[in-house]
């Protein structure tokens, strides 16, 4: 399996003064959810600040919330590393991430509006062509960006945040199986099925569709452990 670098490299962008101490958390999250920090590697405060064109305190404040995430490990005196895909957490935080994303999608449907369809078609439309291109980053964002819209749609404020926040273990490996054999086209097929089911505004379909979606994850990931045992903790 082949991993591909995000993008835009994390070490090439500098940071503004107004927010820094979020906008050095967000691009170091990127960076480890694109695998630009592969797991288990090293984190340096004074190299990242450096790179980033910031003092060591913001890098410290983004560390310690990423250590919050499960993102990265802290050991004193030893150092700061990249943390190793855990897979009984990630399982976990994909149990959280289907009780979610199933309610939401049930409101999602059962309070479509014509605007929200077209959002989503749009989204759809835009991920055949990047599935084509077998642009793997673009159809990535395009893929989070779906998910963002159903969460939305279902009208209950916060709600993205949270999920977003229970899916930073999961987001690694999304982005990591994307680059696996047919995982973009699968996701793409399964994407369109969650959006026919919204469309017919079948509520229990569109629920069932996207926990078969979700689901699928668990396979994969087994097989990524087997084929790549470094990246997984032991």
């Amino acid at each position: 399996m082949q991993i591909r670098s995000a993008s835009r490299d994390f070490k090439q962008q500098k940071v503004v003064a107004v927010t820094r101490k979020d906008q050095v958390y967000t691009i170091l999250r990127q960076a480890i959810i694109s695998s630009q920090l592969a797991p288990g590697e090293a984190i340096r405060k004074e190299v990242v600040a450096a790179q980033l064109g910031v003092s060591r305190t913001p890098v410290s404040d983004a560390i310690n919330r990423l250590a919050d995430e499960g993102l990265v490990e802290i050991y004193p005196q030893t150092g700061t590393f990249v943390a190793r895909l855990w897979l009984e957490k990630i399982e976990t935080a994909q149990f959280v991430r289907v009780a979610l994303e199933t309610a939401a999608i049930r409101r999602t449907t059962e309070q479509l509006t014509p605007e929200t369809l077209e959002w989503m078609q749009q989204n759809l439309e835009q991920q055949r062509h990047a599935a084509a291109h077998r642009e793997f980053e673009h159809f990535y964002e395009l893929d989070e960006a779906l998910h963002d819209m159903i969460s939305d749609a279902a009208g209950l404020v916060g709600l993205r945040e949270i999920a977003s926040r229970e899916r930073s273990q999961i987001d690694r490996v999304r982005r990591l199986l994307l680059h696996y054999e047919a995982r973009m086209a699968e996701t793409l097929v399964e994407h369109e099925a969650i959006i026919a089911a919204i469309a017919d505004r079948d509520a229990d379909r569109a629920a069932k569709t996207m926990e078969t979606h979700i689901s699928q994850m668990g396979r994969m990931l087994l097989h990524l452990r087997d084929k790549r045992p470094e990246l997984f903790k032991s």
